[in-house]
């Protein structure tokens, strides 16, 4: 009885089983019926909400839905695809797709891996926009490390338009995109193709591959990549050692162009202004890190090699180099202050730099070109460069080191040194870009220079030790324009040399003696006591507190102002000598004019009184018109200690010499 009623439960649960598995073989047939005999515009709707939900945009489909499930590669065909853009972007479309077609392979997609035999976009539009905030309509939160592709085996881009409207790097790209596989390329090379205009320059892209259906997923991908941007240039030769995963590639890169700067536009990294320039090196990345590593080239006319990384992991890129020239053309340096190069112009690239043209219309000593202060809120950089000679017509300068550091919106250059070949010129700038008008700080010091270096001649006019320094504070996206607001002060202090004697005569209009040296030729000296001279700079004008120059016989003073804004001068310097002068004018020289071309004449206006005086002296006797330009040289020694001291004290000071080094230079004069 009991083995009777087991057999019946054994069968009625094998019955279950039997009638459950025909109900589940019946659903799947009633399901696949349904899925082979649906019309599948009637599921654009779900697919489009589903499809808007993974997006977190409004995606719709207004064209035909077709699915062709019935195959180990199954193809889906959509027609009208649009993706709508937030509504803080202005315009209604982010995406606008006439057509698009995929096919998967069915059985590696169930084991979780997504192979695309074929990918076709016919008549893409797509817009991508990004604020002054740095807010994106594409903003998916996408990984820097790279984008993970699904193998794809043919992918056909026809007829592409994309537009860029990037605010915040203030770039404008308008162009078409398409790319295409054909036997002209070599067994059915892969090209990608991108053309149009990139902030009104015309803009070409090309990449060149081997074709995709052959690719092996264990081997890399071997590619070329040509890029024009205007006189920008990019020439790539390379491979992805994971093919369908960009977040890797190694390659030979050429980067040549008019403007280092110009790169900005293609990489969104700020270089400095430079004259043309071509470097090629090896460019790799590794996920969210790129290095062009061991590259070399040239600038101008100055050689340069190094090591530059890019990380873009965490917020902003963090760019770190190390630079070095074994020797630096010191009119390269120009464009980086926005002053026109005067290089030699590269095969292959422009000549003209970005400002040249208004530079040289304008006559302007400083520099009123632009500097681009948005770009440096893009980065964060620490970058050492070193020079290890300098080839200059005009300083005998004999290296150069330089740390550039970028935190934040604020770029800091310190140390800049340069080493003459005796002194050196030190400092720091400090530049505050966050806002929308930069705010400058220099603070620069001239050490041991001696002054015989910078003067022609032989005897040179004047000889000695510089010590000078200036401290200044202005506001402005340009150097002109910061200048025009500057405030701070200038110290410049010579404690003993050698002064050409005609030309300290002559500041005192002694025409006896200084026109009569000057005619001879005569380049004999007089001690140089000690020259301070000390301007206070306020709103862009620099106005003289002290200028002193006191020589053995002649003791010079001077007054006046220099407009930064203007770029003119308005000075006088006038000379009392110290010994018995007969025939001097009582009359100071008025320096006058543009920094860039002064004018030095005689205040007219007191030679008439004095010649007046000698006039009215005439009348009693002639002789006695003598006595009007005679001057009996009771001028004063300067106390060159306590100058010295009071340079050493003021807003822009400079190193004290100790007080027994100067007493005993005068001593020896």
């Amino acid at each position: 009885m009991l083995r009777q009623r087991l057999g019946n439960l054994t069968w009625s649960w094998g019955a279950f089983y039997g009638w459950l598995a025909a109900v589940f073989c019946a659903l799947l047939a009633a399901a696949l019926l349904w899925l082979y005999f649906l019309n599948w515009n009637t599921m654009r709707g779900p697919a489009a909400r589903y499809a808007s939900l993974r997006l977190g945009r409004e995606v719709r489909i207004d064209g035909d839905l077709a699915v062709h499930l019935f195959s180990f590669t199954p193809r889906i065909d959509v027609s009208g695809l649009k993706v709508v853009n937030p509504a803080w972007v202005g315009q209604p479309l982010a995406a606008d797709i006439v057509h698009a077609s995929f096919s998967f392979r069915l059985i590696p997609l169930i084991f979780g891996h997504l192979v695309l035999p074929s990918v076709e976009v016919d008549q893409p539009k797509i817009q991508v926009v990004r604020n002054a905030r740095g807010r994106t309509n594409w903003d998916f939160g996408t990984s820097a490390d790279g984008w993970r592709v699904p193998v794809i085996h043919h992918f056909v881009i026809r007829n592409g338009q994309l537009t860029v409207d990037d605010r915040l790097r203030k770039i404008v790209f308008v162009g078409t995109v398409s790319s295409q596989e054909n036997a002209a390329g070599g067994n059915n090379a892969f090209q990608l193709t991108g053309q149009g205009a990139l902030n009104g320059n015309k803009f070409l892209a090309q990449v060149r591959g081997g074709a995709l259906i052959n690719v092996d997923e264990t081997k890399p991908y071997t590619f070329t990549a040509d890029i024009h941007s205007g006189a920008t240039h990019v020439e790539a030769n390379g491979d992805i050692p994971n093919p369908f995963y960009l977040g890797r590639f190694r390659a030979v890169a050429t980067f040549s162009g008019a403007n280092l700067s110009d790169l900005y536009y293609l990489t969104g990294l700020a270089f400095p202004g430079t004259p043309p320039y071509r470097l090629s090196g090896s460019l790799t990345r590794e996920g969210s890190v790129f290095r062009f590593s061991s590259f070399a080239g040239i600038v101008g006319e100055t050689d340069l090699r190094g090591d530059v990384t890019v990380e873009s992991n965490h917020g902003l890129p963090f760019v770190r180099a190390a630079l070095r020239s074994r020797k630096l053309n010191f009119t390269d340096l120009a464009p980086l202050f926005g002053a026109p190069s005067h290089s030699r112009t590269l095969r292959g690239t422009s000549g003209t730099q970005p400002g040249s043209a208004i530079v040289a219309q304008s006559g302007r000593l400083l520099p009123d070109v632009p500097l681009h202060i948005e770009r440096i809120r893009q980065m964060n950089a620490d970058v050492q460069y070193d020079a290890d000679t300098i080839r200059s017509q005009d300083f005998p300068l004999r290296d150069l080191r330089l740390h550039v550091g970028l935190d934040n919106g604020i770029m800091t250059l310190d140390p800049i040194t340069f080493d003459f070949t005796r002194g050196r010129l030190a400092g720091s700038v400090r530049i505050d870009g966050r806002n929308a008008i930069a705010a400058t700080d220099i603070d620069a010091r001239l050490t041991n220079i001696r002054l015989e270096s910078f003067v022609s001649g032989n005897p040179p006019a004047i000889e000695g030790m510089l010590e000078a320094r200036a401290k200044l504070h202005g506001v402005g996206n340009s150097i002109h324009k910061a200048a025009s607001n500057a405030d701070g002060a200038l110290t410049f202090v010579v404690p003993s040399g050698k002064f050409r004697k005609s030309f300290a005569e002559l500041t005192g209009i002694d025409v006896l003696n200084g026109l009569g040296l000057i005619l001879t030729n005569d380049k004999s000296d007089t001690g140089l006591r000690c020259a301070v001279a000390h301007f206070d700079a306020r709103n862009g004008v620099l106005q003289v507190q002290q200028f002193t120059v006191d020589t053995d016989e002649v003791a010079i003073q001077g007054k006046g102002t220099v407009d930064l804004s203007s770029e003119t001068l308005d000075m006088s310097v006038s000379g009392k000598p110290k010994e018995f002068r007969i025939g001097r004018v009582r009359a100071p020289l008025l320096v006058t004019g543009s920094l860039s071309h002064p004018d030095v004449h005689v205040k007219a206006s007191a030679a008439l009184v004095q010649g007046g005086i000698a006039v009215l002296l005439g009348f009693i006797t002639p002789p006695a018109a003598l006595l009007a330009f005679v001057d009996p040289g009771l001028q004063k020694d300067a106390n060159c200690v306590a100058l010295s001291r009071q340079a050493s004290r003021g807003p822009a000071p400079v190193k004290e010499l100790p007080v027994s080094a100067i007493t005993q230079s005068i001593r020896r004069k």
